[in-house]
């Protein structure tokens, strides 16, 4: 749930932007030397954005060595996306995501022919040496002090630094977001951090990572010690745990905080709890496999918002209107960022289950809800993980709610259902943070809009105390003008995504077809092919066929066809590709009017989770109007039957008639 208390000092400071008027804009001249340090480091990520220009090819690899390879074909004058496509349905998901927003003109496969070193010193060596080498720095035992002589000289003070760990696949979004963003790599050895994004950091390990970060910061020559001076940020990209377990700073065993909150702030494990912290910089955590972490990295260097979903579950009383999402549409539009909005009266689960039958097409997303870890209270009813909508385009996300990402890696938490259907950056808590722990959202939505990077907007100015509001992404990402449009880069060892197409239609690879014109963001092309394989080779319409075409079904809303892909597959399947998810988004309309049979055989196949019992009961509804009440209670029975919980029985029994 989110309790509205009282923070520790400082943590519900709001800033000066939110005592400004909401009417219009008035210009203004600023002295950069005396503008907020937020503001300064939101101008450093910006201009710096546009001395690179961004070729409009989209490169494609299968392995981290040729990932490396075409990186260190980038320029100090131009770069290009990269992502990793390891064959998974994840991996295409995300390729596919990717390529809506950013519309290449081009995508290419490229293969670099060689493989990384095994050992860790040896893979961060050959990485850290493709990375200098887009600055033409070769054959230099200390390649990071170089790099950064070369880079204050030549280009301009690196903003912030990137922690990887080379044994980390999470590595593939440090080099991009280093290579990206001009920032050194400091590269970690995290074997002695237990457990995964999931689990507590302790505080001697918290202390050993702050004491890594601020010794190699300092051997470097740079300047970090106050927000403002040079280094300003810190990205942890490494799947070490999100939340800290500090034993002198919490008030009850139980109590977590925020790993993102910890790092970047002087004395944080050596100050009693209420203590006001000075930062120094503002962190984000970049988490993931390689072909997940890579795609973050490259969503945040690459796309730029242009639409925004606001969803306010919020009564519109005192403290909760202090996020009031109007608000947030109205600052967004400054930006000249077009927000669909659901507000007051349209507020409740059946606005919200309405508005996700289809994916979203946004670039942001705000929302304010009340609950726990797994489920969202709204204005009127409850919402489970299942219910975050699917995503068009890439999304980076705002979430005031206790508790969403307390287990981040785990999709059938709120944060995590969100990063798995691709969000690229969210914000949430990891704990019970109080209210006002949250920079209201029409102040966070301003920040944004005037270009301050979400790492600082989201925190409040002065001093804090440690607290647990966590930056999941990229704290340089930034709202502002994209980069410019470079010509079409061509690379050696490359070959065209869509040539692929003919030849493996021609040798009747009907799913190596589909899956190619899924990734090119042909999904009308894809779900024709598969309405024609199902009508006229039924035999070829495999589950692998099945599996792969589902999301895209979805995505077209061809209700009929995700029925057939859900009927077709077994149950790990529906729930590990988001079919089954996806068909109960579809058919909210039908649900509500009235279920055929095939559909109903398909929806109940997709039954999971914390909202069984709710599911049945509405699925039951809407067969007894279809089929009569037989057809309910022996679906119900059904159900029932498959559930070991026996208050979830006894929740499923109770609705038969």
């Amino acid at each position: 749930m989110l309790l509205v208390g009282i923070a520790p000092a400082g943590a519900q400071e709001a800033p000066a932007e939110a005592a400004q008027p909401e009417g219009e804009s008035q210009t203004r001249t600023i002295d950069m030397r005396n503008a907020p340090p937020t503001l300064r480091l939101g101008i450093r990520v910006l201009s710096h954005r546009l001395t690179r220009s961004a070729s409009p090819v989209l490169v494609v690899v299968d392995d981290t060595a040729s990932y490396v390879e075409a990186i260190s074909r980038w320029t100090p004058e131009v770069i290009f996306p990269v992502l990793i496509d390891d064959g998974s349905q994840r991996a295409l998901e995300d390729i596919a995501r990717f390529v809506r927003a950013y519309e290449p003109e081009q995508i290419v496969r490229f293969e670099a022919g060689e493989t990384l070193p095994t050992s860790r010193e040896a893979k961060a060596r050959f990485i850290s040496e493709k990375f200098a080498s887009i600055w033409d720095i070769k054959d230099d035992e200390d390649l990071e002090a170089r790099l950064v002589s070369h880079w204050q000289f030549a280009v301009h003070a690196p903003p912030g630094v990137v922690v990887a760990d080379a044994n980390d696949p999470a590595w593939t979004g440090a080099l991009a977001l280093a290579a990206g963003h001009t920032q050194p790599i400091l590269w970690y050895d995290s074997g002695a951090i237990l457990g995964g994004v999931d689990s507590d950091i302790g505080e001697n390990q918290t202390q050993d990572l702050i004491d890594f970060i601020e010794f190699e910061i300092e051997m470097l020559g740079l300047s970090w010690q106050a927000p403002g001076d040079t280094i300003d940020a810190v990205t942890i990209a490494m799947n070490i745990p999100a939340r800290c377990n500090l034993a002198r700073i919490r008030e009850r065993n139980s109590e977590r905080f925020a790993l993102t909150d910890v790092i970047g702030k002087h004395r944080a494990l050596t100050s009693p709890r209420d203590t006001r912290l000075q930062r120094w910089a503002w962190a984000g955590q970049l988490i993931g496999n390689k072909t997940e972490s890579a795609y973050r990295a490259m969503c945040s260097l690459f796309l730029q918002p242009e639409r925004a979903w606001v969803f306010d579950g919020y009564p519109n009383t005192s403290p909760w209107n202090a996020y009031d999402g109007t608000k947030v549409a109205q600052n967004l539009a400054r930006a000249n960022i077009e927000s669909t909005l659901l507000d007051s009266p349209t507020q409740g689960l059946d606005n919200w289950l309405t508005s996700t039958t289809r994916p979203i097409d946004a670039d942001l997303v705000f929302v304010t809800t009340k609950g726990m870890a797994s489920y969202y209270d709204l204005e009127p009813g409850r919402a489970h993980a299942p219910d975050v909508p699917f995503l068009d385009r890439p999304v980076a996300a705002s979430f005031v709610h206790s508790w969403s990402a307390t287990r981040p890696g785990d999709p059938n938490t709120i944060a995590g259902t969100w990063l798995d259907r691709g969000a690229h950056l969210y914000v949430g808590s990891v704990h019970e943070p109080y209210l006002q722990a949250f920079i209201p959202s029409p102040v966070l939505a301003l920040r944004l809009a005037g270009g301050i990077p979400w790492g600082a907007a989201i925190r409040s100015d002065g001093g804090s105390p440690i607290w647990k509001i966590t930056l999941l992404g990229d704290p340089l990402l930034a709202i502002g003008a994209p980069r410019p449009k470079a010509e079409l880069v061509e690379l050696d060892e490359s070959s065209k995504v869509v040539d692929e197409v003919a030849e493996l239609l021609q040798a009747e690879d009907f799913v190596g077809a589909a899956r190619v014109m899924i990734m090119l963001g042909r999904d009308a092309d894809a779900t024709r092919l598969a309405d024609a394989v199902l009508r006229e080779r039924p035999e070829v319409f495999t589950a692998e066929f099945a599996e792969l075409i589902g999301m895209p079904a979805f995505r077209v809303y061809n209700k009929d066809l995700l029925v057939a892909c859900v009927l077709k597959s077994d149950e790990d399947t529906i729930d590990r590709s988001g079919m089954g998810d996806a068909l109960w988004h579809a058919a909210e309309s039908n649900i509500r009017t009235g279920v055929q049979a095939e559909m109903a055989s398909a929806l109940e196949r997709s039954l999971r989770g914390s909202r069984i019992a709710r599911d049945a009961v509405r699925l039951a509804g809407s067969l007894e109007a279809t089929l009569g009440v037989p057809a309910r209670n022996a679906m119900l029975d059904r159900i029932a039957r498959s559930v070991s919980n026996k208050d979830t029985q006894r929740k499923i029994l109770s609705a038969k008639r």
